[in-house]
């Protein structure tokens, strides 16, 4: 007969126990996971998603497949996990100046695109030391004696910087901003009329021309969008051949002049101004009344009031401050002084 044991089961339904066995349990399943997602990102940067085939797409014809995946110095068995793209995207824009924008997209497990827009030519940007090539967003495609023709011609833009692949900045900031919206504008599209020429000079009288034909007087540079489209309406109405100058009158109004006559009140303004002194010829009453066009008033002091070039338009010369002067103090001799009246003595003095 056998022995009977007793065994008491008290210490497998402890729930101390059991709690103790599940955590065990649960920091094991924990630990296999980092370990396994540690071995996965491991081999991901390692073993898998190596480069196998590199892909080149656009319109970038001027430079060859192979220069441009040099330029991102990306190479067959890089591995695409740890590839920066940001910084291969600008490598290759810093190298590839008629290239407008570099886009590098990851397609897993082992493909890698090169996505590149060709820049196209858009802008003669006419400065003190020659003609800068701009594109339609602002890139410096070459520094040039010669402008290129068929490009918008920019007048009075002052650029700080004139490397070819940079963008095009200006040492004024309202310069940016004037050029800037220009650009928005015509690379928008939908003009009636292309802008040819944009002299930005003086940036409370821009001129701009629109299709060699009407020359666009809209004074400063608030409102350029508004301003533009009300004067391609305007232009859009008139004869296909008609040519003068448009001139913006306050907000809402516009006056055309022949070109002739523009011209002339220009040169008769610049006379005025470059001569200050020389005394003006007033208008001889004894005529009939003067034509709209015609200077009211040719003096400095007073700019020319007429409907078509508003005073506010002009720059008021700055006025002289008042200096106070002060009469130097004069010491008189004694032996021509008066002992009564310490005045001076006329008798010492000649009647001539």
């Amino acid at each position: 007969m056998r022995d009977v044991q007793k065994t008491s089961m008290q210490h497998e339904t402890d729930p101390r126990r059991i709690r103790r066995r599940k955590r065990g349990r649960s920091l094991y399943v924990l630990m296999a996971l980092i370990l396994a997602v540690a071995t996965m990102v491991t081999l991901s940067m390692t073993v898998f998603f190596n480069i196998k085939t590199i892909r080149v797409t656009g319109n970038a014809e001027d430079y060859p497949v192979d220069d441009i995946v040099d330029a991102t110095q990306i190479e067959i068995g890089d591995n695409m996990v740890r590839l920066k793209v940001d910084e291969a995207e600008k490598k290759a824009l810093s190298t590839l100046i008629h290239v407008e924008s570099v886009q590098i997209k990851r397609e897993f497990p082992d493909t890698l695109e090169i996505h590149v827009e060709k820049c196209t030519p858009a802008y003669n940007v006419v400065y003190q030391y020659g003609t800068l090539i701009v594109s339609e967003h602002g890139r410096i495609l070459e520094n040039s004696m010669n402008p290129q023709e068929g490009l918008v011609k920019i007048v009075g833009y002052e650029p700080e910087e004139t490397t070819p692949g940079y963008t095009i900045r200006s040492i004024e900031e309202r310069s940016d901003k004037i050029f800037n919206a220009f650009r928005e504008l015509i690379y928008q599209g939908g003009l009636g009329v292309p802008i040819v020429s944009v002299d930005m000079s003086d940036p409370n009288d821009i001129m701009v021309n629109f299709g060699n034909r009407i020359t666009f007087d809209m004074g400063n540079w608030s409102e350029i969008n508004y301003k533009i489209s009300f004067a391609e309406q305007i232009i859009a109405s008139q004869p296909a051949d008609k040519q003068g100058y448009l001139v913006m009158v306050g907000s809402n109004q516009c006056s055309f002049r022949n070109k002739a006559d523009y011209e002339e009140t220009q040169k008769k303004l610049q006379g005025l101004y470059q001569e200050p002194a020389k005394e003006a010829k007033k208008p001889d009453t004894t005529e009939t009344t003067p034509p709209d066009d015609e200077i009211l008033d040719f003096t400095p002091e007073n700019p020319p009031v007429d409907e078509n070039f508003p005073a506010d338009d002009f720059e008021t010369p700055e006025e002289v401050p008042e200096i106070e002067m002060t009469a130097p103090s004069i010491q008189i001799p004694e032996e021509y002084l008066d002992d009564e009246n310490d005045g001076i003595a006329m008798d010492d003095y000649d009647d001539d």
